[in-house]
C-alpha cells in the first residue's frame, strides 16, 4: 500500500532526486519547491504519513557574505514549519542536514557527537536542528533527522566538486584546488542517500541517522581520480579538514551503499562529454 509523502525543498538537487526515488517505489508524492514555501505560506491541507524537509540555504562561501539569509532560512524558516507542523496530522518528520554542524572530525563520529560549527552556514544548520530535537522533546513532534556525507551524481549543481572539476577538464582549464584539496570527505552516491533516507523515514526511530560511506578521500585525490589538472588556491574560511560519519545506525536497519566510487564517477564522467 503506497503512503503519502509530503517534500519540501524538492527542486534541489537531493530533494528532486529522493522525490524520484519515492515514484519508482509506487508512493504517492506531493513536492515543493523552496520557493513555493515561503515564510509565513500554508502548508497543503490535508494529513500526510512523511514530511521531508531539504528547504537550505547550502554555500558555504556565501554564507560569510550574506549570514542574514542563512538564519533566516535555515533557523527561522525550519521553527515556522515546526511551528505549523504542531498544528498538523502527520505520520514523520525527516529533516535533512549536514555533518557539517559537527565540525572538523578526524575520527568517526557516532550521531551523539557534540556540536562545533564552523562556518555561518554550519552554525544555522546546527540550530536549526537543536529546534527540530526540542520540538521532539518538548511537544513530541515524531521527527528523525538525517545527517548525510557529501552528495554527487548525474545532474548536480555544476558549482559542486565533481561537475565543476570535469568542466574545467572540458573547458582544457586547470581547477582551482583549495588549500591544495588536503582535505577529506566521503563522498555517497545519490541514490544510495536517498535509499538511506527512504530507511531512515521509514524503518528508524525518533533521532539522528547518518548516511554515509566508509570511504574518506582527500578532496585532491577526487580530482586526481577524474584526471584533472590542479592548481593550488587559497583555502575557504572556516573549512573543515576532515567529516567522518559513522553510519552504523543505519547500517542495522539494513541499508548499505550499493554504487561504487568509480562506478559513480563512471557516469558523471558519461555526462560531462555530451
Amino acid at each position: 500500500m503506497s503512503q503519502s509523502w509530503l517534500i519540501l525543498g524538492a527542486s534541489s538537487f537531493y530533494g528532486a532526486n529522493f522525490a524520484q526515488a519515492l515514484e519508482r517505489k509506487g508512493e504517492h508524492v506531493t513536492s515543493l519547491s523552496r520557493p513555493q514555501w515561503k515564510l509565513g505560506a500554508k502548508l497543503p491541507v490535508g494529513s500526510f504519513d512523511y514530511i521531508v524537509n531539504f528547504v537550505s540555504l547550502n554555500r558555504v562561501p556565501e554564507s560569510w557574505q550574506t549570514p542574514g539569509k542563512y538564519i533566516y532560512t535555515n533557523v527561522e524558516l525550519t521553527t515556522r514549519l515546526l511551528e505549523q507542523l504542531c498544528k498538523f496530522e502527520f505520520g514523520r518528520f525527516i529533516h535533512v542536514s549536514t555533518p557539517e554542524v559537527y565540525g572538523s572530525c578526524d575520527d568517526w563520529v557516532r550521531e551523539d557527537r557534540v556540536f562545533n560549527p564552523s562556518t555561518p552556514y554550519a552554525i544555522t544548520r546546527a540550530a536549526g536542528d537543536r529546534m527540530v530535537m526540542a520540538y521532539h522533546r518538548v511537544w513530541g513532534l515524531p521527527t528523525v533527522i538525517t545527517r548525510t556525507a557529501n552528495i554527487y551524481g548525474l545532474g548536480q549543481q555544476p558549482y559542486r566538486l565533481i561537475p565543476k572539476a570535469l568542466q574545467a577538464k572540458k573547458e582544457g582549464k586547470p581547477f582551482n584546488l583549495e588549500g591544495g584539496g588536503k582535505s577529506r570527505r566521503s563522498f555517497i552516491h545519490v541514490r544510495d542517500a536517498c535509499e538511506g533516507t527512504y530507511i531512515a523515514a521509514t524503518k528508524g526511530k525518533p533521532g539522528v541517522y547518518h548516511i554515509s560511506t566508509q570511504e574518506l578521500m582527500t578532496v585532491r585525490e577526487i580530482v586526481e581520480k577524474l584526471v584533472v589538472a590542479w592548481k593550488e588556491a587559497p583555502e575557504r574560511p572556516g573549512n573543515d579538514h576532515c567529516y567522518a560519519l559513522d553510519s552504523t545506525r543505519l547500517r542495522s536497519l539494513g541499508w548499505q551503499e550499493t554504487v561504487s566510487f568509480e562506478e559513480g564517477l563512471r557516469q558523471c564522467e558519461s555526462e560531462n562529454v555530451k
